[in-house]
């Protein structure tokens, strides 16, 4: 009897899924072959099938993570009605603010730990912070925001500082939101934002 095919995309976006539960619930420790593979049902050889090494399976998380948030993001920002507003809805979709983004959050933040030592997986993401920066930049440089690189600096510096208190503090978001409407709204004062 001839077995059934295997559809690879499915079972590699099953893999994935699979991975993101394991980072999001353990952590980085606790993403191995052997792991992802007892959660998902399958051998340790299906897995390495899709994701030869351990790096390799984190760097499709963080993608598969950043891509979704990009998407996310972006959708969000297209509906708004000013800068002041898409800018809003970018930090907003980056803030670990619900149990899927705080998932997205944490392997983010394993993926940064990782790539700290790992040349690689470093200049990925060094090369998507640039690209985020460049986002704001533009988006800054359009609404007349004076000193835009600076202020884009401090937008992601702000963001990843507020995201701290809503992993390792209380977790409520309306304190943290709350600083960020108020660091918006100082820098749009004196801003005509259309």
């Amino acid at each position: 009897m001839t077995p059934a095919p295997v559809d690879h995309d499915e079972r590699r976006s099953r893999l994935t899924e699979v991975l993101l539960a394991v980072v999001a619930d353990g952590g980085l420790e606790a993403a191995t072959i052997r792991t992802v593979a007892d959660r998902a049902g399958v051998s340790i050889g299906t897995v390495q099938h899709y994701f030869k090494t351990k790096d390799e399976m984190l760097a499709h998380a963080y993608r598969t993570v950043g891509k979704e948030l990009g998407d996310r993001a972006e959708q969000r920002a297209e509906g708004a009605s000013s800068w002041k507003e898409a800018i809003r809805a970018i930090l907003l979709e980056l803030l670990p603010l619900d149990d899927r983004r705080a998932a997205g959050y944490r392997v983010s933040v394993a993926f940064a730990a990782r790539a700290t030592w790992n040349a690689e997986l470093g200049a990925e993401l060094r090369k998507d912070l640039a690209e985020l920066q460049a986002i704001f930049v533009d988006m800054l440089t359009q609404a007349g925001v004076p000193h835009p690189e600076r202020e884009a600096t401090t937008l992601l510096a702000l963001n990843a500082g507020l995201a701290e208190p809503l992993i390792y503090g209380d977790g409520s978001p309306e304190p943290v939101v709350e600083a960020l409407d108020a660091y918006l709204d100082r820098l749009f004062l004196n801003v005509q934002d259309v």
